[in-house]
C-alpha cells in the first residue's frame, strides 16, 4: 500500500477567543463562524494569497496555501487585511458576537489521504495556537488580533523580508502537551492597528458615499420634475463626490503600498471629505426643491387671501376676482412663472387692502 501523498504547503491556524463562552447561544456561534470565514476568505483575497483548501475546526479552522507564491503575504499584508475584516464585521455585531482571532503560521510537508490531510507539521501549528504565550498576547491585546509563527517560518520567512523589523516579533518558549519549541509572537502594532482602524471606520465613509449617490439622484429626479412645473431658474445638480473619490484613491494607495503610519491620517481626510460631500448634496436637493416649495407657498397665501377677501365681504369684488383668476391661471400653468404668478398675488394683496384700482 503506497503512502498518502505529500505536498508541502505554508498552513495558516485560526481560532476564535472565548467561541464556547456560555453566553454565546448556537446562533451566536453560527453568526460568528459566518463572519469568520467571510472576513479570512476578503482578507487572503485582497492579500493576494491563494488558499487552496481549509478544513473546519468548529471554533476556527486551518488553510494550507500553495508556496509557489510569495510566503511573505502571509506577514503583509495579512494582518492588516485582516485586522481590517474583523474591525468592519465587529463595528456593527453585538457584543456577544464579536469576534477575536489568535492565528499561528508554519509551512511543511502535510499528508492527503480520503480523510483529508495530517502531518506532524500540521500538529505543531496547532500546538502553537494554543500556546499560553499566544492567548495572552491576545487577552491584553486593544485590538482583535494575536500572530505567532514558527521559528523556521520566523527564519526562512519573516526575517528575510525587506520591511523586516525586528522590534515587531518577540520569541516565545512554548510548552503544550508533548510540545516544547521556540516560536515567535509577531506583534505588528502599525499593521494590525492601521488595519482595525481602517475597517472600523471605512464602513462609515462607504455608507456617506452611498448617501451622497442616493441623494444626489433623488435631486436629479426631483429637478427633472421640477423644470416640467416651473419655467422660472431651477439650480443645476452638482456632483461634490470628486474630492472624496480623490480622497478614497488616496488611501487605496496609502493601503496598497503598505504605508501603515499613512493610513489613520488618509483615513480622516477621506471621513472629512464624505462629510463635506453629504452636506453638499443635501444642500442640492433642497436647493431643487425650493421652487416646488416656493409654489406651495404661494398657493397657501392665495387660499388665505381669499378667505379673507370673504370676511371682508369682497368675495364678488370684479376687480380682485380679475386678480385672483389672474394669480390662478399662473399658478395652474406649466410650466409656472414663479416670479410673474408672486408679483400677480402681490397686485391682488394689494387691491385687497385697497389699492391698485
Amino acid at each position: 500500500m503506497s503512502s498518502p501523498h505529500a505536498t508541502y504547503r505554508a498552513i495558516v491556524c485560526v481560532d476564535i477567543e472565548g467561541f464556547t463562552r456560555p453566553d454565546r447561544r448556537d446562533p451566536d456561534q453560527m453568526r460568528m463562524r459566518k463572519g469568520m470565514y467571510a472576513a479570512l476568505e476578503r482578507a487572503f483575497a485582497a492579500s493576494d494569497v491563494p488558499a487552496a483548501y481549509h478544513e473546519d475546526r468548529g471554533d476556527g479552522g486551518f488553510f494550507l496555501v500553495p508556496v509557489d507564491g510569495p510566503q511573505a503575504r502571509l506577514v503583509e499584508p495579512l494582518p492588516f487585511e485582516l485586522a481590517a475584516e474583523l474591525g468592519r464585521y465587529n463595528r456593527s455585531a453585538d457584543a456577544r458576537c464579536r469576534i477575536r482571532l489568535r492565528v499561528a503560521l508554519h509551512a511543511g510537508y502535510v499528508r492527503h489521504d480520503t480523510e483529508g490531510v495530517v502531518g506532524t507539521e500540521l500538529n505543531l501549528v496547532f500546538r502553537l495556537l494554543d500556546a499560553p504565550a499566544l492567548r495572552e498576547e491576545l487577552r491584553t491585546a486593544t485590538g482583535d488580533l494575536a500572530f505567532i509563527s514558527s521559528a523556521e517560518f520566523h527564519r526562512s520567512v519573516i526575517q528575510q523580508r525587506r520591511g523586516y523589523l525586528p522590534g515587531d516579533y518577540r520569541r516565545v518558549q512554548v510548552v503544550v502537551k508533548a510540545t516544547d519549541c521556540e516560536a515567535w509572537i509577531c506583534m505588528c502594532p502599525a499593521q494590525i492597528g492601521a488595519g482595525r482602524d481602517y475597517g472600523e471606520r471605512i464602513g462609515a465613509v462607504e455608507e456617506r458615499l452611498a448617501e451622497v449617490e442616493e441623494t444626489l439622484a433623488e435631486a436629479r429626479r426631483v429637478r427633472a420634475k421640477t423644470v416640467r412645473a416651473i419655467c422660472s431658474p431651477v439650480p443645476e445638480v452638482p456632483d461634490p463626490t470628486a474630492v472624496l473619490r480623490d480622497r478614497l484613491a488616496s488611501l487605496d494607495e496609502a493601503r496598497l503600498n503598505r504605508l501603515w503610519k499613512d493610513v489613520p491620517v488618509r483615513l480622516a481626510e477621506a471621513e472629512g471629505a464624505s462629510e463635506t460631500a453629504l452636506g453638499e448634496a443635501r444642500e442640492a436637493l433642497r436647493a431643487v426643491k425650493a421652487p416646488m416649495r416656493h409654489h406651495k407657498e404661494l398657493r397657501g397665501r392665495l387660499t388665505s387671501y381669499e378667505a379673507m377677501a370673504h370676511d371682508l365681504g369682497r368675495a364678488e369684488d370684479k376687480h380682485l376676482d380679475r386678480l385672483r383668476e389672474r394669480v390662478r391661471d399662473l399658478l395652474k400653468a406649466k410650466p409656472c412663472d414663479l416670479v410673474e404668478a408672486e408679483a400677480a398675488l402681490e397686485r391682488y394683496v394689494s387691491g385687497l387692502h385697497g389699492g391698485g384700482r
